[in-house]
């Protein structure tokens, strides 16, 4: 398992990645150019800490090129379809309810892209607010998704011998599955306070016996 602080787009060059054999897994900043300013703002009117998930991700400006990632032959791309896949043969919907409100200001639902199967697939996970599957933790990323909608393509959709590549690693959550469920993972991830909080999920993370 390695971990990697840097660009993405630099560091590929130095690992050269096999687009053929390694497994793209992946939630990408989504470029669509989030304003989440306003939600300091309100923690300082209400005299409360500035939470870090309320800061905006590098590479959420909204110009950002993701196409490179439709390179990897076997790949799974959160972001659709804000990312747009041409050649995706599956597509997943993940169904947070109930635990995003109908009023809430996130959506109810978010979708992937992938190669990895056909046809369409539903993940249902509890991710709103503090209404969280058991077991499941936020930490301080601003677009952090359940461990559950990562493990769920990972143990069905790949071997225990796959390479599974994550460049926008973000705190580490697809990291965890891979070691929970015994896969290879290479992870990059462009900022030191998200790169240090996946290092700690990874240490204290167990891989599982069965």
């Amino acid at each position: 398992m390695k971990l990697i602080l840097g660009d993405c787009l630099v560091e590929m060059k130095k690992l050269q990645p096999d687009f053929d054999k390694w497994i793209l897994i992946t939630d990408p900043p989504y470029g669509i150019n989030v304003d989440t300013s306003w939600l300091s703002k309100v923690n300082l009117a209400k005299q409360t800490p500035i939470n870090k998930c309320d800061d905006k991700l590098i590479g959420d400006e909204g110009n950002t090129d993701f196409s490179w990632l439709f390179n990897f032959k076997r790949r799974f791309v959160w972001g659709f379809p804000y990312i747009y896949d041409p050649n995706a043969t599956g597509w997943v919907v993940w169904d947070k309810q109930p635990g995003v409100a109908r009023r809430a200001i996130t959506s109810p639902v978010e979708m992937a892209s992938t190669t990895l199967r056909k046809g369409f697939d539903t993940f249902r996970c509890m991710w709103g607010g503090y209404m969280r599957e058991r077991g499941e933790k936020r930490f301080a990323h601003p677009t952090q998704k359940p461990l559950t909608v990562f493990k769920l393509p990972i143990n069905d959709w790949t071997r225990e011998d796959d390479l599974i590549f994550d460049p926008y690693m973000g705190s580490g959550t697809c990291a965890v599955a891979c070691k929970e469920l015994g896969r290879n993972f290479i992870g990059i991830e462009i900022d030191k306070g998200y790169y240090e909080i996946a290092k700690q999920r990874i240490f204290n993370t167990q891989e599982s016996m069965f």
